[in-house]
């Protein structure tokens, strides 16, 4: 039996027993002119929202149907940062199976389509009801996402052993190393040079006033970032997947914190370090695969050797007590790794300084537990 949470950030010690998974429906062009007639009318609505966020009762807003008026209260109205909305996206609930309903190998939403069955073809085993629906247009083409439970995999039952993965914003966007075949693997492109492309480009902006490119290249910069943070952490379950070894990370909570040694590199990073974690922690959940978050002290100056403390040059590391020299992000990689001693255990303290170990396993995401 899985523990509940107590609090948003409670992860420690729990094992996730469902995934949320998201699936892509095209709509049928019958429903065509009722979407778009809901999609001006939910426009009309989300205008008055924002234009009047004391109002966030369903029963100011009667041109659209209660369920989708509460579904924009909570998407739109109660966003502090959306100040307006080009393309409306029309949200429903799925309120335990009440409003969303699983029938015939497919959904019905009885508020839109009545007794007509949208098909849908599922990817993953459903656990229990549909979580949400979302409806959006692209190209004069209407599309449903439909998010669902789906069951986590097991967990392997006997990992070969232990991969680290160091997460950085300089060189690549993390790094992977495996002490059981010393294979590295940098993963990601640089993005400090894109980073710098960015700064660049909101400063001009910003000096000019011109608040809507400004607005549009945060968001373009957010679409890399979570294009890139997609890809890096496929490649980490996959490896980790394919070789049956646990994924050992360092945790980086409470590092923008006032007195915190790194607050002024993690803040110039602009890498988005907790979403690149929270997309290893789901697709870890889908594949069976045991994460692991250590302490993250000293990494980057702890030779994965003898485990004594050098200051690196750059990216270069050279051990000042063996003479170990390596890569300063596979450097701190293996160190990870070898933080963690045995997979599956508890928490303790090894005889090396700065060494503390773990925090119990577990896998999945924060979103997904606290559902």
């Amino acid at each position: 039996m899985t523990a509940k949470l107590h609090t948003k950030y409670d992860l420690d010690s729990q094992v996730v027993e469902t995934v949320v998974c998201t699936v892509k429906v095209k709509v049928p062009d019958a429903f065509t002119g009722l979407l778009n007639d809901l999609r001006d009318r939910s426009a009309m609505a989300v205008r008055e929202m924002l234009a009047h966020r004391e109002k966030s009762s369903s029963k100011y807003y009667d041109s659209v149907p209660c369920v989708i008026a509460k579904s924009l209260i909570t998407k739109y109205q109660h966003n502090n940062k959306c100040k307006s909305v080009t393309n409306v996206v029309i949200p429903i609930c799925g309120d335990k199976g009440k409003i969303v309903k699983l029938e015939g190998g497919g959904i019905r939403i009885p508020v839109l389509f009545k007794k007509y069955i949208l098909p849908v073809e599922w990817l993953r085993p459903i656990i229990g009801f549909i979580r949400s629906v979302e409806f959006l247009q692209r190209k004069g083409v209407w599309y449903c996402h439909v998010s669902y439970n789906t069951p986590a995999q097991p967990l392997l039952s006997r990992p070969t052993g232990m991969v680290g993965v160091d997460r950085n914003s300089v060189g690549a966007v993390a790094t992977l190393a495996d002490p059981q075949n010393g294979k590295v693997l940098h993963l990601g492109f640089n993005p400090a040079k894109t980073k710098e492309v960015w700064r660049g480009q909101k400063s001009n902006l910003q000096s000019l006033g011109k608040k809507r490119l400004l607005h549009k290249i945060r968001n373009k910069q957010s679409r890399r970032t979570k294009y890139e943070n997609h890809l890096v952490s496929k490649q980490v379950v996959d490896y980790a997947a394919s070789h049956r070894r646990s994924i050992i990370v360092e945790k980086l909570e409470g590092m923008r914190k006032k007195g915190s040694k790194i607050r002024s590199y993690v803040e110039k990073s602009q890498w988005s370090f907790y979403q690149l974690m929270s997309f290893i922690l789901y697709k870890a959940a889908l594949r069976g695969v045991m994460v692991v978050e250590t302490d993250s002290a000293y990494t980057s100056q702890e030779c994965s050797r003898c485990h004594k403390l050098t200051k690196p040059n750059g990216k270069s590391f050279r051990c000042a007590h063996c003479g170990h020299h390596d890569h300063r992000d596979a450097n701190a990689a293996f160190t990870l790794s070898q933080r963690v001693e045995p997979i599956g255990g508890v928490a303790w303290e090894s005889e090396r300084p700065r060494s503390v170990l773990l925090v119990a396993p577990f896998t999945g995401t924060e979103v997904q537990q606290c559902a």
